[in-house]
């Protein structure tokens, strides 16, 4: 099908590279589809979390202390939210921390003060959370009004930091006008199929947070009335109707997001996807992967809108976990089922001159502890052959400096082995500098097809095949539901086929204790999953 507008250029950050690429901008040419990424509220509600990983995709141990990711003094300063207009009134107030332990911070002497026309307002003592949030908690929602918040960081690089909050509530109308983009039905699906997803990594589950639905609801509402280019997908206009937010951040804090560290990622549609599949499309890329997949993210939330200028937009919330790994790679070690080929419609481009051409499936690593990497040696091999491919090197064209990707050149020969081995010189968190070498191996499937899976109900699986990189549907493709075990032969449990849009659904009694699943299609590409 062909392009029915022109790619968006936008390159948005969260304001620290290292957490997780945004701002960019995925075109799927099918259903005139377009992808766009850009960049804890503690009212939060717990989100699906499969309960186990199948592959490890980091490479641990599982600490972010152990791999060296907290810096023994202060050089990394915090990120300190700009002033900002409320819709509504935020629960915490602070600053996000990156690079320092709760312990150190603890000791660190920090302030913070909240005041308005009345004088200080009155809040909980200083809280710092496991994610590096240091902030107080409102005892009570702010009335509408201006506020000011001092915050006193002895040691750092700026000790005194001062914004200002300006609460100015909608009104009841113009709550209504916004629930029809609010995302409650498609909620869980969201977060469900993420979470299958970084499951299968190790990674924490992604949690649902009332404040990022809002915003990304009210940013789906803007799109709708005023199109993708007013100005930019993720940009608002402020003399256009339905704005929120010039900025993803601005949106994020204005419904209640505490920190800047954020981002958005969201599909402009004209005809509407399965949730499974618009997390799928976003995988099956370089920069958004890293982005949806980094460990640091913690919470998200959804809305969208239907029709000629439909969208659908997610907002990340991210903060620095205690747990991070040396390393998320993806196709994880050991996978099975990779697809063998991927069309390049990303921006910023990965292959130079290669959009609409089709490569090898791409392959991304994230160090979550390391400021800086150089020095990078990255080689995909089959046998004892090394195969062609370019590298995204840190720092480089919109790579963040502790990321890089591998795309092969050529597509991969179906049903093989390839082993990665990625080496470089790191600048971790902590200041020190040393060598990290990771290798590991994943196997292709018999096709491009690029395969998923959402729980959808309680004894519902939704699986969505499409061609992996323009997620075009695959129609009427066989697929096998299998229980794996360790000890026994797989047994199938369900067989159906694709319908119009790349989706079969069964129907099947939960496992009691949980086991691992396998989907296949009829090429032999597959995905796993715990249920």
């Amino acid at each position: 099908m062909n392009r029915s507008r022109n790619l968006l250029q936008e390159d948005w950050v969260t304001g620290i590279g290292w957490l997780g690429r945004i701002g960019i901008v995925l075109l799927v040419t099918w259903s005139c589809v377009l992808l766009d990424s850009g960049p804890v509220d503690y009212g939060m509600v717990p989100g699906v979390s499969p309960g186990k990983f199948i592959i490890r995709g980091s490479f641990g141990p599982y600490s972010t202390l152990a791999n060296q990711g907290y810096e023994s003094r202060n050089v990394i300063s915090p990120i300190i939210p700009h002033s900002y207009d409320a819709i509504v009134s935020p629960r915490f107030i602070g600053v996000q921390f990156v690079g320092d332990n709760t312990q150190s911070l603890a000791t660190d002497h920090l302030r913070l003060k909240v005041s308005g026309r009345w004088g200080a307002v009155t809040t909980g003592s200083l809280r710092y959370m496991s994610d590096g949030f240091v902030g107080v908690r409102l005892v009570k929602a702010l009335p509408p009004g201006p506020y000011t918040v001092r915050f006193t960081a002895p040691g750092f690089q700026t000790p005194v930091s001062v914004w200002t909050i300006r609460v100015t509530p909608w009104s009841a109308s113009e709550w209504e006008k916004l629930r029809p983009y609010e995302a409650t039905i498609g909620q869980t699906s969201y977060l469900n199929a993420l979470n299958i997803l970084r499951s299968r990594l190790g990674e924490p589950a992604v949690i649902w947070s009332r404040s990022l639905a809002l915003a990304a609801a009210a940013h789906a509402r803007y799109v709708h009335k005023n199109g993708y280019q007013s100005p930019s997908f993720h940009v608002e206009d402020p003399s256009k109707p339905a704005f929120s937010g010039f900025s993803p951040w601005d949106r994020d804090m204005a419904f209640g997001w505490q920190s800047p560290l954020d981002g958005e990622v969201g599909i402009e549609w004209t005809q509407s996807a399965a949730p499974v599949t618009v997390i799928q499309n976003l995988t099956d890329t370089v920069f958004h992967r890293l982005s949806i997949l980094s460990p640091n993210v913690v919470a998200a939330g959804a809305g969208q809108a239907a029709g000629p200028k439909g969208a659908v937009v997610m907002d990340l919330g991210f903060g620095y976990r205690p747990t991070l790994p040396l390393a998320v790679a993806y196709p994880a070690p050991g996978q099975s089922g990779v697809s063998t080929g991927w069309i390049d419609i990303e921006n910023p481009d990965p292959v130079a001159g290669g959009f609409s051409h089709q490569f090898g499936y791409p392959i991304t690593v994230d160090f979550p502890t390391v400021a800086r990497l150089s020095d990078v040696h990255a080689l995909l091999i089959t046998g004892n052959s090394p195969v062609s491919a370019v590298i995204d090197a840190p720092g480089v064209h919109g790579m963040a400096w502790n990321q890089l990707g591998i795309v092969p050149s050529h597509i991969l020969r179906p049903d093989t082995r390839y082993d990665v081995s990625v080496q470089a010189r790191a600048r971790f968190n902590n200041q020190k500098e040393g060598m990290v070498h990771l290798r590991w191996h994943f196997t292709t499937g018999g096709s491009d097809q690029s395969v998923a899976v959402d729980v959808t109900g309680h004894n519902e699986l939704t699986v969505s095949v499409v061609k992996a990189g323009n997620g075009a549907p695959v129609q009427n493709e066989a697929v096998q539901i299998f229980a794996d075990s360790p000890k026994t032969m797989p047994v199938a449990l369900a067989l159906g086929v694709t319908n119009s849009a790349g989706l079969m659904t069964c129907h099947l009694p939960r496992p009691s204790s949980g086991e691992i699943v396998e989907a296949v299609t009829g090429s032999g590409n597959s995905t796993q999953f715990w249920w």
